[in-house]
């Protein structure tokens, strides 16, 4: 495995502990079902058949079997229409084959917890499934949790494809997982969720395997997997699909850091971020590995963003292959970027960041970039291949983006005609790029027509489809780097009238060989 300074950047043990710990929970509740015998929610009154309201019944089936120290509750094939139900110490549940919990429209009759958002604010969180503040629980099966997240939306006001707008107040996640321990969910399917689908929040020893998440590539907010401020999460194997960000991880107000996290052989479809950290980032992020992940589609393969001061360190990302073909203006394989999120906010930090192996069919260009120099250090990019079919303009969304995600306080930054964009780093590397340019004709599946955002105004997302190339780029534009240096052999300009690399007020070593 690649390493981070020549040392591995996890200080446990791994896939092993989580094997382990998987193993022995296993084993625990095999024989605490053995024991006390399987709980049938058909055995406390659950109806199946889509229409009755079963949340007391299921409760009562998880209760039962807490109150007897511990076994397993069996969801049956059928369909249950349920509120939120609260699982307890030591508790397998097991959603069979062609079972499906399905959420009610009913906001009132959702689990319910005093809480705050990502910024401290006090907030009610409702969940689906709840998680909260135990130990010892597995969930899996074949079976299905169905958020029926239209019962949220507002009736679009214009014919798909187009944004949707969410209703207030809805669930906060369809399963969550708070303050909690030893905690396995695998196999099971996630779909139509009314916001967030998974969330996994001030938790540890967390492992995420083999589950399915399908919600529609135009529902609000509904990101796939969320880890806030936990320790020793291990997702894989994992199938998303969905609107916003894929797999990402936060650190809230509430200054718990994301530590020790693992995400490895997943697949990933959005159109927003397939992995990412931020944009919170009250707290430290320590040891974060993203490694053999395929994207089907995103607007960014892999970004972290910095806006409200704390550190970034020790993140390893190798062997990520997919496509920015999102229909998003500024496309980005990979996006590091430090700003505020208001004039009173701190200033954060990056550093020791190892990119390699990555394979990025793209229209948008890298930025790496800081809003203060010696904020972003020791970042390593190797055997990086962009393939570019369409290549974007970057003046031309102008000043009308608001976002997070956009360093609009570097302006020379959104305008610079570079496949990589970089400022205020100590210690960039970069080596064995190679950039395949646009040939005669844009691909059909590049084709992407006008959308509507909200009904409110029209938006053509590709410029021109009949061009090839919409501007010419050069390889490389840096400003103020400090150190390190750039190897590049096999890349060369769009078009011999672009400067290949262009640097500006850098110290940085640059090695040309072709």
């Amino acid at each position: 495995m690649p390493t981070c300074n020549g040392q591995r950047p996890h200080t446990f043990p791994g896939s092993h502990l989580f094997l382990f710990i998987a193993l022995l929970l296993t084993t625990v509740f095999n024989q605490a079902g053995a024991q006390n015998g399987a709980f049938r929610i058909t055995d406390y009154g659950a109806v199946g058949d889509g229409i009755t309201l079963t949340t007391l019944a299921i409760q009562s089936a998880i209760d039962a079997a807490a109150e007897a120290g511990g076994g397993r509750v069996i969801v049956p094939p059928g369909k249950y229409l349920t509120g939120g139900i609260e699982l307890r110490d030591n508790i397998i549940f097991e959603l069979q084959g062609g079972a499906t919990l399905l959420g009610t429209d009913q906001l009132d009759a959702y689990a319910t917890h005093e809480g705050t958002d990502q910024h401290g604010k006090a907030i009610q969180r409702r969940y689906l499934v709840s998680v909260t503040g135990v130990k010892n629980v597995l969930i899996e099966g074949k079976g299905t949790i169905d958020g029926q997240g239209k019962f949220y939306w507002e009736t679009p006001a214009a014919p798909p494809p187009q944004w949707i707008k969410a209703k207030t107040p809805r669930p906060n996640a369809l399963l969550e997982v708070a303050d909690s321990e030893n905690i396995t969910i695998r196999d099971i399917t996630l779909t139509n969720s009314p916001n967030w689908t998974c969330h996994i929040m001030h938790s540890q020893d967390v492992v995420v395997d083999g589950i399915r998440i399908i919600n529609d590539l135009f529902a609000p907010n509904a990101d796939g997997i969320d880890i806030t401020g936990s320790q020793r999460v291990r997702v894989t194997n994992c199938d998303i699909t969905t609107c916003d960000d894929a797999i990402v991880l936060k650190t809230w107000k509430d200054g718990q850091p994301c530590e020790d996290v693992t995400v490895t052989n997943c697949t990933l479809e959005t159109l927003c971020a397939a992995l990412k950290l931020g944009t919170e980032s009250y707290a430290d992020y320590r040891r974060i590995t993203f490694s053999n992940c395929a994207v089907r589609t995103a607007s960014r393969l892999f970004a972290i963003y910095v806006r409200d001061g704390g550190t970034v360190e020790d993140v390893l990302v190798s062997n990520i292959t997919g496509s920015t073909k999102a229909p998003l203006v500024l496309n980005r394989p990979i996006q590091l970027m430090i700003a505020k999120r208001t004039p009173e906010s701190p200033v954060g930090r990056i550093r020791n960041v190892s990119i390699e192996q990555v394979s990025c069919e793209t229209d948008g260009r890298i930025l790496l970039t800081s809003i203060e120099p010696d904020r972003i250090s020791d970042v390593r990019i190797r055997n990086l291949h962009l393939r570019y079919p369409f290549v974007e303009d970057p003046t031309a969304p102008g000043s009308d983006i608001k976002s997070a995600q956009f360093p609009t306080t570097l302006p020379e930054v959104l305008t610079a005609k570079a496949a990589i964009v970089a400022k205020n780093i100590n210690n960039f590397q970069l080596e064995g790029l190679t950039i395949t340019w646009p040939e005669d004709s844009v691909p059909e599946g590049w084709q992407i027509p006008v959308r509507i955002i909200n009904g409110d105004f029209n938006r053509k997302f590709r410029y021109d489809y009949q061009q090839p190339k919409q501007t010419e780029l050069g390889v490389f534009w840096g400003e103020n780097l400090n150190g390190g240096r750039l190897i590049i052999p096999e890349a060369t300009p769009s078009s011999p009238t672009v400067q290949k690399v262009e640097l500006n007020n850098a110290t940085i070593q640059y090695q040309a060989t072709n």
